[in-house]
């Protein structure tokens, strides 16, 4: 089978998977990232290391009708900054991070920690005009831990995507001609700078929860009128004497 992919390092797993089913990757399409808190350096070294071609620029409908004409039978997308036109007759496979209909938007895992979720999952879906509204082709859940993290998350995300990628390669003209249409659902939206704010005032439970929700992110971290942006930190419940990134109960550590 002919697979064209398109994403950043988020979800690589699909990538790799797709190639240990016996998938011929034919094109990849990234996009720029700061390879700081995300990163696309797995996706670029694969496509050198097998020598596949990389594209940096926005997929057009031209690419897809050109990847068509190729006999390129589907087009996997797991974790693409750019909206992708919809080329009717072609398959073109979307991987979303929860259980649709539920969670459906670009950055529902944080959202799923902050707002104390017990379950997710990970949805493999037809892409439509629409974000994350495609039929389901196949999916699979796990449960959140109480004190779940962001990487912890993904963790779970990452073990079920080998069996269900080989699952669906296996028979894609299958899955696609039975893909269950979506029930209604939810729309995350995206977290923003409220959601991140920590201040000597915020109690340890709040500024814990946060810090998990956004792990290997910059949290903002407010102290007598000066901002300080904290990656790579965790709360610690005790004594704040003589630390600088106080809370109420604890202070901010940076790893």
């Amino acid at each position: 089978m002919k697979i064209a992919y398109a994403g950043f390092d988020l979800l690589y797993p699909v990538l790799e998977s797709l190639y240990d089913n016996g998938c011929e990757i034919v094109k990849i399409f990234t996009n720029k990232v700061d390879n700081i808190t995300e990163f696309n350096t797995s996706v670029t070294a694969f496509a050198q290391k097998h020598n596949i071609e990389l594209s940096y620029d926005k997929i057009t409908t031209d690419d897809l009708l050109s990847l068509q004409s190729e006999g390129v039978d589907a087009l996997f997308c797991a974790a693409y900054y750019y909206r992708v036109p919809i080329l009717k007759g072609f398959k073109m496979v979307n991987v979303h991070p929860t259980f649709l209909p539920y969670g459906r938007g670009a950055w529902p895992m944080p959202m799923y920690i902050l707002n104390n979720r017990s379950t997710s999952g990970v949805t493999f879906h037809k892409m439509e005009e629409s974000f994350d509204t495609g039929d389901i082709l196949m999916q699979k859940s796990f449960e959140l831990k109480e004190k779940e993290t962001l990487s912890g998350y993904m963790e779970k995300v990452y073990s079920l995507i080998p069996s269900i990628v080989g699952q669906l390669v296996a028979d894609l003209d299958y899955y696609y001609d039975n893909a269950q249409e979506q029930a209604d659902g939810e729309y995350l939206e995206a977290p923003d700078e409220r959601d991140f704010i920590i201040t000597e005032e915020t109690d340890f439970e709040a500024a814990d929860k946060i810090l998990r929700a956004f792990e290997g992110f910059y949290v903002i971290y407010y102290s007598e009128g000066c901002e300080h942006r904290l990656l790579n930190a965790h709360a610690v419940k005790g004594n704040n004497e003589n630390k600088k990134f106080k809370i109420s109960g604890g202070y901010i550590a940076i790893d």
